[in-house]
């Protein structure tokens, strides 16, 4: 009997710690299973927070960049239009002259002179504007994409399908067609009767 109360002894020593590490081991994996759960708990807060941050900067962006399109629309040409304003105050100054003008009898030729010098302002006041006048003088070859035919007539000056006169000005913005000249185009020598007889003998 002793014998045997010996030999459980030993054997409950060797098995002891193994079977007490097997009764710790379920506690050991819920604390590692509620340690990665905390972790993965904070990260996820992390990415939120990160998420609500990009959220609110991209919504503070398109907000400005709405702010400054309308800006653009509203003051984008305020340096051309002030331009124009010079060209606006030498028409008044224009009109005021002519008034004494007619009153006094003065020259017509420094009338004349001071309209054109207005005339040149306000076309480089246009430019600054990027619009440009459409080059339609006599003799220039017709092009369908910037003239506009309104007459069509016969010229003994002029070769066919070119302009014999410009009736209004075209212009272009930013090179794109912003109005077509209106223009007098040649249809060449008009032939005759006599003309005719003569080239068929």
């Amino acid at each position: 009997m002793s014998e045997n109360t010996e030999a459980d002894i030993r054997e409950s020593k060797k098995n002891g710690p193994e079977s007490s590490e097997q009764l710790e081991s379920p506690d050991v994996e819920k604390q590692q299973r509620e340690g990665n759960g905390e972790s993965i708990s904070a990260e996820l807060e992390a990415l939120r927070d990160k998420y609500l941050r990009l959220s609110a900067d991209f919504d503070n962006y398109k907000k400005r960049l709405v702010r400054e399109k309308q800006e653009i629309r509203d003051f984008g040409n305020a340096q051309n239009l002030k331009e124009l304003l010079f060209v606006l105050d030498n028409i008044e100054r224009a009109i005021e002259f002519s008034g004494e003008s007619s009153r006094e009898k003065t020259d017509f030729a420094a009338f004349l002179d001071g309209i054109k010098l207005v005339h040149a302002q306000f076309l480089t006041g246009l430019e600054n504007f990027g619009v440009t006048v459409i080059d339609s003088s006599e003799g220039t070859a017709f092009d369908p994409s910037y003239h506009e035919a309104v007459y069509k007539e016969h010229s003994k000056v002029h070769e066919s399908g070119t302009i014999i006169s410009e009736i209004q000005k075209g212009y272009l913005l930013n090179g794109r067609l912003l109005r077509p000249s209106m223009v007098s185009v040649s249809q060449g020598t008009e032939k005759t009767s006599e003309g005719d007889s003569g080239e068929k003998s």
